[in-house]
C-alpha cells in the first residue's frame, strides 16, 4: 500500500491537480497528507478511481499515527492559561 502523497508524486501531480481530480479544496489534500484530517469514504473512493487503485489499496495511515504526529499531539494541558476571575481579564 502507497500513502496519497506517493501516489500523487508517482504521477507528477501537485496537491492542487489531485484536489482537482477528486473534487476537494487543495488544503483537503495538504491535512490528508500531513495527517490531520482523514478522507471521508466518497472521497476515498474519488482517490481509488483516480488512482486507478481500490480504495482499500490506499494507505490513509492510523488513528494512532496521525495522533502522534500532530503538533499540539505532546502539549501539556498545564500550559494553558486558567482564565482570569469574573471571565474577563482585569476584573478580579
Amino acid at each position: 500500500m502507497k500513502t496519497i502523497r506517493a501516489l500523487r508524486q508517482e504521477r507528477g501531480w501537485t496537491q492542487f491537480e489531485l484536489a482537482l481530480r477528486v473534487g476537494v479544496q487543495p488544503q483537503t489534500v495538504y491535512l490528508w497528507e500531513r495527517g490531520r484530517r482523514l478522507p471521508q469514504v466518497p472521497q476515498v473512493r474519488r482517490l481509488g478511481a483516480v488512482f486507478g487503485l481500490c480504495s482499500d489499496e490506499i494507505d490513509l495511515g492510523s488513528l494512532d499515527e496521525r495522533t502522534s504526529r500532530s503538533p499540539d499531539a505532546h502539549r501539556p494541558r498545564a500550559a494553558q492559561r486558567d482564565p482570569e476571575p469574573n471571565g474577563r481579564p482585569g476584573a478580579g
